[in-house]
C-alpha cells in the first residue's frame, strides 16, 4: 500500500542575486516539493525529507546563482540515492530515491549542497516498518510557556498519552484537520529556576514514538528600581524596590556609617527601607548598596549621592559699587535662626534679616568709598563643620562710563569685562552678565553707570532722542 502525505510541507523562499558582483546564493524553490511517499519539514538552512518504510522518491527544485556540488555526509548511504551531485546556475530538479526499510530502526542520511561559501543541507529520514511518522521528536519551549504542534502521519490506528509528571504543565488543546493529523499542545510558564522535561508517547500495535518537551527555567534575576539616588542634605529615609526570583542579601559600603536599614513589618519583603543622617560636611558623600545572590552569581547595585549642605545660596564673590549699596545674603532652607554673620571690616553693617520661602535673607549695608577695598563676611551655622565666606570688592576711581536714557526697559551694553557692575540709577544695581536687562517703574531720564576693572571692548546701542554717553572716566 502506498503512503501519502496528509499535510502540505512548509517551504523556504530564495531571492537569487544577479551574477555581476553579487555573492553566491543557494536555496530551495518554494512549492517545488513533490512526493507521494514522503513529507518534508524545514528548519533554517536544513530541510528534512521523511519517508515511510516503503521504497519511494521525492523531487525538489534547487535554485543557485553559481555552480554547486552535493555530497553525502560520512559517505553515501546504500539505501538512498540522489539524481545529480553537481550543477550550474539556474534551477535543477533533484530526485531522492530510497529503498524499502525492512528493519525496525529508523535510518537517516544527510546531503550537503555547496555554492561558494553557502551551504544547505537535506536530511533524508526513513521510518522503520509500519511506524508512526512524527515530524519532530523534540520540542524546546521558553520559560514563559507557549504552544507547539505535533504532525502525525500514519496508516494505522494510534493513541497518545502525556507522562504523569508532566501532565500538570503540558495540556492537549485538541486537533486540527479532518483526520486528526495535527495535534496542538499548550505548555504552562515555568516559574522555577530549574529546567524540566516531559514525554508524550504515541502508541500503536506496531510500536511507539515519543516527543520529548524541554522547557527552560527562569533566568536568575536581581533588578533594583533605581540604579542611582540623589538625597537632600537633611536626614530622611529612602526605599529601594528589588525584583528577584532568587534569595537576596545586601552589603553597604563599609565606610558608609550614615546609612542603615530600617526594618518594618508594614512594607513588602521586596522593599528595603534605609535611613540616612544629615550631611554636616561641606562636600557631597557617596555610598553603594549591593544586592547579591552568591549561589547564582547575580548582583545589582544602587549608587547613592547625598548633597552637601550649603549655607549660603548667594554668590560667594560680590562686587559693590563705589556709591555704596545694600546687599542681600540668602541662606539655604536648612539654616535655622541661629545663623551668625561676622564682618571682617567696619565699612559694612548688618541692617536686618527676615525669613523667606527658601530660607533666610540677611541685609548688609556698604558705605560709599573713595578707594578700592575688599572684605569678607563669614556665615556660620552651629552644627556645620565649616562656615561660608563671602568676599566683597568695592570700586573707586576705577574705569567706568555712563549714559542716560528715557526708556523704561533697557538692556546693558555688551562689554568684555567679567568683573563689572551696572548701577541703574534707581537705587539698584546688578553684577554684569550677558543679556542683562532692567525695567524701571517710572518714565523719566535714567542715568546708568557701568564700573569695572579693565574694559577691553564696549558695544553700545545707537544713540536715540534723549540718550547721551559719557566715556571720560573709561581710561582711569
Amino acid at each position: 500500500m502506498r503512503y501519502r502525505s496528509f499535510f502540505r510541507p512548509a517551504l523556504l523562499l530564495l531571492a537569487i542575486l544577479s551574477l555581476a558582483g553579487c555573492k553566491p546564493e543557494l536555496d530551495y524553490v518554494s512549492d517545488s516539493f513533490v512526493s507521494d511517499q514522503a513529507t518534508m519539514s524545514e528548519a533554517g538552512e536544513t530541510l528534512s525529507v521523511i519517508f515511510n518504510s516503503e521504497s519511494g522518491q521525492a523531487t525538489l527544485d534547487l535554485k543557485a546563482s553559481g555552480s554547486w556540488t552535493a555530497e553525502f555526509v560520512n559517505g553515501r548511504a546504500y539505501w538512498c540515492t540522489l539524481s545529480q551531485d553537481k550543477g550550474k546556475s539556474g534551477v535543477a530538479t533533484l530526485t531522492f530515491k530510497v529503498e524499502a526499510n525492512g528493519e525496525y530502526d529508523e535510518r537517516s542520511a544527510s546531503v550537503v549542497f555547496t555554492c561558494g561559501k553557502l551551504q544547505r543541507t537535506v536530511v533524508i529520514v526513513q521510518k522503520q516498518h509500519d511506524s508512526i511518522v512524527l515530524t519532530s521528536g523534540r520540542e524546546d519551549i521558553a520559560s514563559d510557556g507557549g504552544t507547539f504542534t505535533v504532525k502525525v502521519a500514519t496508516n494505522i490506528d494510534y493513541s497518545y498519552s502525556i507522562a504523569p509528571e508532566a501532565a500538570t504543565w503540558i495540556h492537549d488543546l485538541g486537533t486540527k484537520g479532518l483526520r486528526n493529523e495535527t495535534l496542538t499542545f499548550a505548555v504552562d510558564a515555568n516559574t522555577s529556576l530549574e529546567r524540566r522535561s516531559g514525554v508524550i508517547t504515541f502508541s500503536s500495535t506496531k510500536g511507539t514514538e515519543t516527543v520529548t518537551v524541554y522547557q527552560k527555567g527562569e533566568v536568575p534575576t536581581i533588578v533594583v528600581s533605581d540604579g542611582e539616588l540623589t538625597l537632600q542634605p537633611e536626614e530622611g529615609v529612602l526605599q529601594v524596590e528589588v525584583a528577584s526570583n532568587i534569595d537576596v542579601s545586601y552589603e553597604i559600603t563599609p565606610d558608609c556609617t550614615w546609612l542603615e536599614e530600617v526594618r518594618t513589618r508594614t512594607i513588602s519583603t521586596r522593599t528595603y527601607t534605609f535611613a540616612f543622617t544629615r550631611n554636616h560636611s561641606r562636600e557631597e558623600r557617596k555610598c553603594e548598596i549591593v544586592f547579591r545572590n552568591s549561589e547564582y552569581d547575580r548582583t545589582d547595585t544602587v549608587r547613592i549621592i547625598q548633597q552637601k549642605a550649603d549655607i549660603v545660596r548667594s554668590d560667594l564673590s560680590v562686587l559693590v559699587p563705589s556709591c555704596g549699596a545694600t546687599i542681600a545674603i540668602h541662606t539655604s532652607p536648612a539654616v535655622s535662626d541661629a545663623a551668625q554673620l561676622h564682618l571682617s571690616d567696619h565699612w559694612a553693617h548688618i541692617v536686618g534679616f527676615e525669613k523667606e520661602e527658601g530660607g533666610y535673607v540677611f541685609y548688609v549695608r556698604f558705605d560709599k568709598t573713595q578707594e578700592k577695598r575688599s572684605m569678607y563676611c563669614e556665615v556660620y551655622i552651629p552644627g556645620f563643620d565649616n562656615s561660608d565666606l563671602i568676599g566683597f570688592f568695592q570700586f573707586s576711581n576705577s574705569p567706568s562710563f555712563s549714559y542716560s536714557t528715557p526708556l523704561r526697559h533697557v538692556k546693558a551694553p555688551v562689554i568684555m569685562e567679567s568683573g563689572a557692575v551696572v548701577i541703574w540709577g534707581d537705587g539698584t544695581f546688578d553684577r554684569y552678565e550677558a543679556d542683562l536687562e532692567h525695567e524701571y517703574t517710572q518714565d523719566c531720564l535714567h542715568l546708568i553707570t557701568v564700573e569695572g576693572f579693565i574694559f577691553n571692548s564696549v558695544e553700545i546701542a545707537k544713540p536715540q532722542d534723549g540718550m547721551s554717553y559719557d566715556f571720560s572716566k573709561l581710561r582711569q
